[in-house]
């Protein structure tokens, strides 16, 4: 309805200058600082299990959908998925699930461009593997494993570890650590997706073992032509994340925060009194699909900690969820 006397162009005018607003808004630039608020621990282990670890995190029909590894208290790996929750307090009450064939380090995202889901993981028949689900929730829903990566890297002692892919218009990629100081990329065309990268892989970080550890995560970020690669690291008081940018997944990284007193995360700026380490875990994204995306104006770490006071062997760490939110 046109009111007597009104200038719809002028109204026309100030809904296009509202929307170009919003969008200039939306679209934060990274800090060059971080400081986060952290969650006590989330959940505990069922029965059994010594540690939940590994986390990797989707946005599911307005709920919360995690996968992770697990560790019993004897000598085995595993993995499982938590019942969908729609909070992070109800985290400690939805049930965990075993699943019957251990997909270790777990990635989940939905392949909008053949509307599947997939679950990539390491210690299968090759170095990384994959399997596919139409139903993400069911924990033992999913196919036979089919290769990802078949290859290997010198100069380290776990061979290729801690998988993330992530997807533009054009290709997949795949990156991965070593524990050895080095990221590695291998890539694929989209239309090839899901398969297998090969055994080929090109180094596109290098450092100190200790610096560029393992845990590697790449993500879209929401408005900015811009990609966040975050990577733990071992410092002095305990693991933390440091964090490199680029303009392009197939181009080189430059690093944003990657010291341990300014660190992307860690126990410097996380805020968190019930663990030291900030380790493996997922930024919460804003959808589930492989572009990996999250909004740089509402940054969320989904990360494994555990108590200082532990001093035992390492695969029975008593790791735990919890959640950083950007202050």
């Amino acid at each position: 309805m046109r009111l007597p006397g009104f200038n719809c162009s002028l109204l026309s005018g100030s809904a296009a200058l509202l929307a170009t607003v919003a969008i200039v808004e939306a679209a934060c630039p990274l800090p060059s600082s971080y400081r986060w608020t952290s969650t006590g621990a989330l959940a505990t282990p069922k029965s059994g299990w010594a540690s939940i670890k590994d986390f990797s995190h989707v946005p599911y029909n307005g709920q919360h959908l995690v996968y992770a590894s697990t560790h019993n208290t004897g000598t085995s790996y595993g993995s499982m998925n938590f019942g969908l929750f729609s909070d992070w307090n109800s985290m400690a009450s939805a049930s965990q699930n075993t699943m019957n064939a251990g997909t270790v380090a777990p990635t989940i995202f939905f392949f909008a461009p053949k509307n599947i889901w997939v679950l990539t993981y390491q210690w299968g028949a090759t170095a990384f593997s994959y399997k596919t689900s139409s139903d993400p929730t069911n924990a033992n829903g999913w196919s036979a494993a089919q290769p990802l990566f078949s290859g290997t890297i010198s100069g380290s002692g776990t061979g290729p570890i801690d998988q993330t892919v992530i997807g533009d218009g054009s290709n997949m990629y795949l990156f991965f650590a070593g524990d050895n100081g080095k990221i590695y990329r291998a890539s694929m065309p989209i239309g090839n997706f899901p398969g297998n990268f090969g055994s080929a892989a090109t180094v596109v970080l290098s450092d100190s073992t200790n610096n560029l550890f393992e845990a590697v995560q790449v993500y879209t970020l929401s408005g900015l032509n811009q990609y966040l690669m975050i990577v733990e690291s071992i410092g002095a008081n305990g693991r933390y994340f440091r964090s490199y940018t680029a303009t392009s997944l197939g181009g080189s990284w430059t690093p944003q925060a990657t010291s341990e007193g300014n660190p992307f995360a860690g126990k410097a700026n996380s805020g968190a009194t019930w663990t030291n380490d900030i380790s493996h875990g997922d930024l919460i994204r804003s959808n589930a699909d492989q572009t990996f995306t999250v909004d740089p104006c509402n940054l969320q770490l989904l990360y494994q900690g555990h108590s200082p006071s532990y001093s035992g062997s390492y695969d029975l760490i008593p790791y735990r969820p919890g959640i950083l939110t950007h202050a």
